[in-house]
């Protein structure tokens, strides 16, 4: 995906009149004369973090519950988790922007997945170990095999710890994904890096502005979600 350059007009006067100026004009959301807008950056940023995300979901489930079946899995999901945390988000992106890979959107993703891996892999690991025993052992009696008891009991059990990890994982990744601008991914953190590089403090805030209002709104959709699959799952055992 190629990253458009935004490049805005200089506005002189204090950063409130740069705001106001900013965020009134058309160019700034539609983009001119090739540069990008708010809406184009914004595209960019949807698609890197439901990428990253997607990925994440893929590794970290699969991952988290190959680990319940291991006798030292919890050691192993805690290592994974704070290995994960303590890395450095934005050295991990620089490394792997001056390497083979390049600078874009490969990079980016990279980091983001290693960044949102913990909060899925400790919250699915945790919500199926958590699944009570007896309930798993009356699915075996009943002639369920282990992948069908992992999969029409301790999974739908588990789902509302799963769905906290995703929701996690999501804002965190939505929030990072501002940083991978300046290894040129495009997103909304380039409204920043641009704006800052230009002196042009108003499409800084601008930014900044728009990048708050975006996660907040982000992780109450999410908080809502979350909140019907808890109504959903957290009751009851679903039907096969």
């Amino acid at each position: 995906m190629k990253t458009a350059v935004l490049v805005p007009t200089r506005v002189e006067g204090s950063t409130w009149h740069q705001l106001t100026t900013w965020f009134s004009s058309k160019s700034s959301w539609f983009g001119a004369d090739g540069s990008a807008g708010v809406f184009h950056l914004l595209l960019q940023h949807v698609w890197i973090s439901a990428i990253s995300l997607a990925i994440t979901i893929g590794i970290g489930i699969p991952l988290a519950t190959t680990l319940t079946r291991w006798r030292v899995g919890g050691v192993v999901a805690t290592s994974i988790a704070n290995a994960a945390r303590s890395v450095p988000i934005v050295g991990v992106m620089l490394l792997l922007a001056i390497g083979p890979i390049g600078i874009g959107t490969e990079p980016a993703v990279i980091a983001l997945v290693i960044f949102a891996l913990p909060p899925i892999v400790t919250n699915t690991f945790t919500g199926i170990r958590e699944v009570d025993t007896e309930t798993t052992r009356a699915a075996v009696g009943m002639g369920m095999t282990r992948f069908q008891v992992l999969r029409r009991v301790e999974l739908p059990l588990a789902i509302p710890l799963i769905a906290t990890g995703i929701r996690l994982a999501a804002a965190q990744v939505w929030a990072t994904a501002t940083i991978a601008a300046i290894i040129g991914s495009g997103g909304l953190g380039q409204l920043v890096t641009v704006g800052y590089a230009t002196q042009y403090y108003g499409e800084v805030y601008g930014g900044v502005l728009i990048i708050a209002v975006t996660a907040v709104g982000l992780d109450m959709s999410l908080a809502r979600v979350q909140r019907g699959v808890r109504r959903r799952y957290g009751a009851a055992l679903p039907a096969s």
